[in-house]
């Protein structure tokens, strides 16, 4: 059996064959790692005499393997039935028009024996390049491309390129006979079923050149709404799979009892409008400035960048660096989940996601979290207490304000009990969680080596206080919105005393909880009802539109990024 099975997909390609055989049969022959191949050239219906020339080779040569199609023809179909023939451990299909330099077929081939179970033939990164790449391709190409990586969440930057290597497993998994293109739409149909299936894979730059002899069978016209369709299918069928094992892992409760929560936040936000008036609120929202309302918008994302670089210095600190764009997007998951869930889960989810698309340990996770929580609390009495002395000594803001420290401290304390007692408490509680004493051990790891980095420790206290003036400016500029400026100490008394009545798990999004708490606030200083609820209604709405719009995106790229943790602990789907 052959190491390395090469699948020639030809149509009309007489002119192009004997040149092609020469350079592949020369790269191949050359390289050690490529020697032991067999060559299937397909010919798909060809008019000339791509066939004859095909059983030529196949005379000549007993490495070479003719495969003839008579009917359906297509790109697609061609390349399928090239797979079936192959018998090789590695299979990579080439183009038939020399467009593919054999020289780059040993990288591919090298960089499946580095473990990976695809790899990427890319001409887009450093080191490959393109002569004679037609504009309007180039432009489609580069567009599709960006839209699968935003939509799968896919690093690579040639996805749709033909050019690729795959282990035999990856094929025998997708089932060759399942799949549906028959099309240049196969180059999308694989590689993106391979990736919901958890596949790893990586890139190698490749050279392209345009033809110089025949047709070419690639025409935008006709393949644009192919492309379209195929990228919708697969992503709608990728993120029901993703999501099922990854919400499976974290989310659990009764969606009856999630349901109850959500009619009870609607039936308080009712009874709140029915105090304030429904068309006093109505009216001022209707007038909302669309420019504040962005402003805000830019505020909130820019606040949970802020989150995400203090996040990754506590997590560096405890000697685990993750990429931001992971934390950032595991920060948005996390608050997705605490938005609309009425439990706090979204922060142990963080955790487990990134457990499962970097390995970080969960006590190592969790023990950073918890610390950002008590920063968070600190930071919040520090402004509460501030506010209360701006705003003439109010007792109700100080009392608040100690309510928030009190919190701090208990955070800190509790992480303090759970290093001195690590052992005590997995000997009582390790029967049921037989992984307690890993995760107590991570948690002390991280702990320590946090402690004795004073200087990260307040860097990640300095960034929380833009953090929170981030926060505190999405209500200010809310009251800009609907045209009722109020002073910044009053948006912050406000501003923090619905984010903390929101972190109450009794209705999803705080739904009606954050309107009460912050209408509650403005009455108190002398703002009519009708007037708080709306300025809180655009705050809540520019919040949820950041969390939501990000949350989503992050969630779904968190999905396919987690694959292949969860089919190495599940099976292969």
């Amino acid at each position: 059996m052959p190491e390395i099975s090469i699948v020639v997909p030809a149509h009309n390609e007489a002119e192009n064959l004997p040149n092609l055989l020469d350079e592949l049969l020369s790269v191949l022959d050359k390289h050690a790692e490529t020697r032991d191949y067999e060559l299937i050239l397909v010919n798909d219906n060809s008019t000339d005499n791509t066939g004859e020339l095909i059983d030529e080779f196949g005379r000549k040569n007993p490495r070479i393997k003719p495969v003839h199609r008579y009917f359906n023809p297509g790109f697609g179909n061609a390349v399928k039935e090239g797979l079936k023939n192959a018998t090789g451990e590695i299979i990579i299909p080439v183009m038939g028009d020399l467009s593919d330099d054999p020289e780059d077929i040993p990288k591919l081939v090298r960089k499946i024996e580095e473990g990976y179970d695809i790899a990427y033939g890319s001409r887009f990164i450093e080191g490959g390049a393109t002569d004679g790449y037609p504009l309007a391709k180039m432009v489609a190409n580069r567009a599709f491309n960006n839209v699968v990586g935003l939509l799968f969440g896919i690093k690579h930057k040639d996805i749709t390129n033909a050019f690729k290597a795959y282990r035999k497993e990856v094929l025998a998994s997708i089932g060759i006979g399942t799949l549906e293109a028959s099309g240049f739409d196969l180059t999308v149909e694989i590689p993106l079923k391979a990736h919901i299936m958890g596949f790893t894979s990586a890139e190698v730059p490749v050279k392209w050149r345009g033809r110089e002899r025949g047709e070419a069978k690639l025409k935008l016209s006709e393949n644009a709404s192919k492309y379209g369709n195929r990228l919708l299918k697969l992503f709608i069928i990728g993120t029901i799979i993703s999501l099922r094992d990854l919400f499976g892992s974290v989310v659990s409760g009764s969606k009856l009892k999630l349901l109850g929560t959500m009619l009870f936040g609607l039936l308080l936000l009712m009874g709140i409008f029915s105090l304030s008036g429904y068309s006093e609120v109505y009216e001022t929202i209707k007038k909302a400035s669309f420019f504040y309302v962005l402003l805000g918008f830019v505020t909130i994302t820019t606040s949970f960048f802020m989150r995400t670089w203090r996040w990754s210095v506590l997590l560096r600190t405890s000697g685990y660096v993750v990429p931001r764009a992971i934390l950032f997007k595991s920060l948005m998951f996390g608050y997705l989940l605490n938005y609309f869930l009425p439990a706090r889960i979204g922060d142990i989810s963080r955790g487990a996601v990134l457990k499962s698309t970097e390995n970080i340990p969960m006590g190592i996770s969790l023990t950073t979290i918890v610390i950002e929580r008590a920063m968070d609390m600190f930071t919040l009495s520090i402004l509460l207490g501030v506010g209360a002395v701006l705003l003439s000594r109010s007792t109700a803001v100080l009392t608040l304000a100690g309510i928030s420290l009190a919190i701090a401290f208990l955070l800190v304390m509790m992480l303090i009990f759970a290093y001195r007692y690590d052992s005590f408490i997995s000997r009582k509680l390790g029967k049921r969680i037989p992984e307690l004493a890993g995760f107590m051990n991570m948690m002390k790891e991280g702990l320590r080596k946090i402690c004795s980095n004073p200087s990260a420790v307040v860097l990640s206290v300095i960034i929380s206080l833009p953090v929170w003036f981030l926060e505190i400016s999405g209500t200010y500029l809310a009251a800009f919105a609907i045209g009722y400026p109020i002073p910044f100490s009053l948006a912050a008394v406000a501003g923090i005393t619905s984010f903390v009545s929101q972190t109450i798990p009794i209705t999803p999004a705080g739904i009606g909880i954050y309107e009460g708490a912050m209408g509650g606030v403005f009455v108190l200083f002398g703002i009519p009802l009708s007037t708080g609820v709306s300025l809180a209604l655009v705050d809540h709405f520019v919040r949820a539109s950041v969390t939501l719009i990000f949350g989503l995106i992050s969630t779904v790229h968190l999905g396919f990024a987690s694959r292949t943790y969860f089919v190495n602990t599940g099976s292969r789907r």
